[in-house]
């Protein structure tokens, strides 16, 4: 079990209440937004739900950060499906998709070796794939599937920035032009649903571009912090995989959920591992005092890169725009508690924004990345206060 990756298998902890709302989206035909920041386990869910799909349904999952371009993406995705489990079942589905590969000179493989066995001698230049393509070629190929297919696609709002980066508005509205088109086709839906992931708020996004109207066909999820409850069950699942022997009482627990706040696995897991590495240090059992001792540790220089994708998720931002994010985050974690929206509003008036920076889209970025809540209307803090320490010490 290793915080921060995906997890799968006996090292999943169930979130019964996402994924039972899920499924039952899913069940009504729908095609599922399903937005939430890093490391808080969206892509180990979808794993869970393509390990143990309900009847009727088999889950493809297809990882497309990488993608620069619309036809990267459809390539990615038609290989991903190619070589999925549960194509691999079936020779008839594999045989339809390797026909329509041929007719258009496209490998569903990505080594050179199988590329020239597939196409033999009528190599060529590969056809532009549209969405047109896309629709026949699933459709005609899925159909042979007794199970509706569920195309889980994670981190599709990076590839919607990176096309915007290089083609504009333009691109943009043709890609998901696509895809809309996709999700609206009777036919086609009776036999493939899409869930799109990401840790960058898709509609935060669509509503810079000015595009909002060609993603209001999904249904918007999020995956939800554990209540107390819940986190402490996570506590024990934690250390019972890595550290049998050491046990908790109620009270440490509890001070663990305080210190994190932000009930997500990735930060509890973060603190359950420092109060391991204490209990094979000191080989002692461990007391509620330990769990600042823990944190502290979370903070020292040998550890500091635990939290620096942080910093990383503002190098997406143009240049003023992650200035102003830096200095509202600035703001935030000099507060007390929480700061208005008034204050950040002043911000955004200085000579150094004004003119250069959609403030609303740059706090929607914080907030739907994680770095920001809102307690109440019209105020902010962070999510939790281990990511304010952190920027405090670090951030900058």
């Amino acid at each position: 079990m290793s915080t921060g990756n995906i997890v799968t298998g006996e090292d999943y902890f169930p979130r019964p209440a996402d994924e039972r709302k899920l499924w039952r989206h899913l069940s009504d035909g729908a095609h599922i937004l399903l937005l939430a920041p890093r490391r808080v386990g969206k892509s180990s869910m979808i794993n869970r739900l393509k390990d143990q799909p309900n009847t009727g349904y088999a889950v493809i999952y297809v990882f497309v950060q990488a993608c620069h371009s619309e036809q990267g993406f459809y390539q990615k995705m038609l290989r991903e499906i190619y070589r999925s489990d549960h194509i691999k079942k079936s020779e008839k589905i594999k045989n339809k998709l390797s026909e329509w590969a041929k007719s258009i000179n496209f490998s569903l493989s990505v080594s050179p070796t199988n590329i020239e066995v597939e196409l033999g001698e009528e190599k060529g230049e590969t056809k532009i794939i549209s969405h047109e393509m896309i629709r026949d070629v699933l459709y005609e190929s899925l159909k042979l599937s007794e199970d509706t297919i569920i195309i889980a696609i994670d981190e599709f709002p990076d590839v919607l920035e990176k096309i915007s980066e290089e083609h504009g508005k333009k691109g943009v509205e043709q890609f998901l032009s696509g895809i809309r088109t996709l999700c609206q086709d009777p036919e086609f839906n009776k036999k493939v649903q899409f869930i799109l992931t990401g840790s960058i708020g898709l509609d935060t996004l669509a509503e810079k571009l000015a595009v909002t109207d060609l993603i209001n066909m999904l249904v918007n999820m999020s995956v939800r912090p554990f209540k107390d409850a819940q986190a402490i069950e996570f506590i024990d699942f934690y250390l019972q995989k890595r550290c049998p022997e050491l046990t908790l009482d109620l009270e440490t627990k509890q001070a663990i959920i305080e210190e994190v706040s932000w009930n997500m696995p990735y930060y509890l897991g973060l603190v359950c591992g420092q109060l391991i590495d204490i209990f094979d240090e000191e080989e002692r059992q461990i007391e509620s005092s330990d769990v600042k001792v823990a944190i502290n540790n979370l903070f020292s220089p040998a550890m500091k890169t635990v939290f620096s994708h942080w910093r990383d998720r503002l190098n997406r931002l143009e240049k003023s725009e992650r200035l102003y994010a830096q200095q509202v985050l600035d703001m935030v974690s000099k507060a007390d508690t929480s700061i208005v929206y008034g204050d950040l509003f002043n911000l955004s008036q200085h000579t150094n924004f004004r003119e250069e920076v959609n403030s609303r889209y740059v706090i929607n970025c914080l907030l739907h990345d994680g770095y920001l809540y809102q307690p109440e209307d019209n105020t902010y803090q962070f999510t939790s206060p281990l990511l304010k320490r952190w920027w405090t010490r670090y951030g900058r």
